[in-house]
């Protein structure tokens, strides 16, 4: 079993309802269990949220890509965005045992994502962000 999808979504929160509608018809239709499903949709909620939010400081319309893939082993999401540079698996992980106040601002979803996932890879190719995040089945 193997199987894609693909959406491009413009850089506005309301678009996480269309990335959600098609995740949840995606996992149905490919037997996410509960946890691999709550996995995906935090990743892909976190990271969405972040490109719409931080990619384009200077503002405008824009699109990017995601792509979600599923086999017997693994659930995999890449992110493709023309965005300014950034390298979400070498962002400071959180010290997440410091009380709020003591903690810096930023960070907390990708502790969330790396928690979620068993690998998060980022290259930058062709003036593009890309980010793959990998999410083994069963284990999620």
């Amino acid at each position: 079993m193997s199987a894609t999808v693909q959406i491009t979504l413009q850089n506005n929160t309301d678009e996480l309802q269309r990335l959600n509608e098609l995740v949840a018809q995606f996992g149905a239709d490919n037997n996410f269990t509960v946890q691999e499903e709550y996995a995906v949709f935090l990743c892909l909620e976190e990271l969405s949220t972040n490109i719409i939010n931080y990619a384009w400081p200077n503002g405008g319309d824009h699109t990017f890509d995601v792509r979600l893939s599923v086999d017997e082993t693994a659930i995999k999401i890449e992110f493709q965005d023309d965005g300014i540079p950034f390298d979400p698996p070498k962002f400071p992980k959180q010290d997440i045992t410091k009380p709020v106040h003591e903690r810096p601002i930023g960070g907390l979803g990708i502790h969330l994502v790396r928690q979620q996932s068993s690998e998060m890879f980022y290259e930058r190719l062709d003036e593009k962000n890309i980010l793959f995040v990998k999410i083994k089945r069963g284990q999620s």
